[in-house]
């Protein structure tokens, strides 16, 4: 059977493989086959540490991209396709992190920002403009529609990653309200 464990040797959460040995359930890695703790086997779903990143973005290969490297990290995706989804979306799903395109058709993300920023419900969950507009101002109406950070299309995988691990490390070390 297979679940995904953190993995201590690869640093990440990792597609595992649990299996019984000497009447013990056991778990190791699949990527590097190192043992997994055994506290973290039998508890609640792994996968509830994992954040949730809501994308909003309507190009689907993009959505498609955005799900492949997530997944592939200690991220959960969510997709939608529009702004008005991404509302709806956002408002069930209660993500942790919003990468948000700005060109889509009928409501551009700075609208759809605006008004998670209006929602007492998703007034804190950071939000990142991704966008192909090369505007020397895009980070002035990023922060003004109440973006937390904006990064331009095409980007690099990893500098995507970094700049969603970032956005989150904002968010834990902001003092409560």
């Amino acid at each position: 059977m297979t679940a995904t464990y953190f993995c201590p040797h690869c640093g990440s959460n990792q597609p595992s493989y649990e299996y019984w040995e000497h009447g013990d359930l056991k778990a190791r890695c699949l990527t590097c086959g190192y043992p997994i703790n055994e506290a973290a086997i039998g508890t609640a779903s792994p996968a509830a540490s994992r954040a949730k990143v809501l994308c909003i973005d309507d190009d689907r290969l993009l959505l498609g991209l955005f799900s492949l490297l997530l997944k592939g990290t200690d991220y959960d995706p969510l997709m939608a396709s529009d702004g008005p989804s991404g509302i709806d979306t956002a408002k069930r799903e209660r993500p942790d992190l919003i990468l948000l395109d700005v060109m889509m058709p009928g409501m551009d993300g700075f609208e759809v920002c605006r008004r998670m920023r209006a929602d007492p419900d998703l007034k804190d969950i950071p939000i990142i403009i991704v966008t192909a507009i090369a505007d020397p101002k895009l980070n002035v109406k990023g922060f003004q529609a109440g973006a937390t950070l904006a990064m331009l299309k095409p980007f690099e995988p990893q500098k995507l990653l970094n700049t969603v691990k970032t956005a989150l490390a904002l968010k834990a070390n902001r003092p409560q309200n």
